[in-house]
């Protein structure tokens, strides 16, 4: 090996080491691209909500939406729900405001899928109930319209960067999965529920 070495001449010994040594450099910290210092800013920004902050001296191991979907979940009212519905809306506000080219990267992380996922469903189920609405006037619950241009929000953003084909695969399984669904017609879940409205009328 020292007779290799000594062959090599000294100016092309010492490229080769700075070489390496870059290469070593770029490939255990390769430079961020564009998108990535979005995704960087985005995360930033929904600290504690989305993500756990690494900095936070309370050692917590849940995001702040996975308190406040169980407290929604189990209080099922405008109350219980307001924080976790006024956060989405601003992590909805923080994704638009992501550069075009990158929002597809950044919506596209699996954080932010299973987010937009989760709140869709939830909105549904909330709306629904324990059973089918009485009624088709009485299909949005306790929910207002507020709350329902939110769910047009995320309906939306999902068919927007996941795809309509998901969205339609999101809305079957949605449709037979309310409690009850099984005891009616796919018309009478799809005209009880809040799946069928009209999100055209909602800003």
């Amino acid at each position: 090996m020292q007779q290799i070495l000594n062959s090599i001449p000294k100016g092309l010994l010492a490229f080769l080491v700075l070489a390496g040594g870059i290469l070593f450099f770029i490939l255990g910290d390769p430079p961020k691209t564009v998108c990535d210092a979005q995704m960087d800013l985005f995360k930033q920004a929904q600290l504690k909500f989305l993500y756990v902050d690494p900095k936070s001296k309370a050692a917590e191991k849940t995001t702040k939406f996975e308190r406040l979907s169980q407290h929604c979940r189990s209080t099922n009212s405008p109350g219980g729900c307001f924080e976790l519905f006024q956060l989405t809306k601003r992590m909805l506000d923080d994704l638009n405001a992501v550069p075009l080219e990158c929002r597809s990267d950044v919506a596209g992380s699996k954080v932010v899928r299973d987010a937009v996922s989760f709140m869709a469903e939830l909105m549904v189920r909330l709306a629904w109930g324990e059973d089918s609405p009485g009624t088709y006037a009485q299909k949005f619950g306790w929910l207002d319209v507020a709350d329902i241009s939110l769910y047009c929000r995320l309906k939306s953003f999902y068919q927007n960067y996941f795809g309509e084909p998901k969205w339609v695969a999101l809305r079957e399984k949605l449709l037979k999965g309310l409690p009850g669904a099984e005891k009616y017609s796919r018309s009478h879940i799809w005209d009880h529920s809040i799946l069928s409205e009209d999100c055209s009328r909602y800003p």
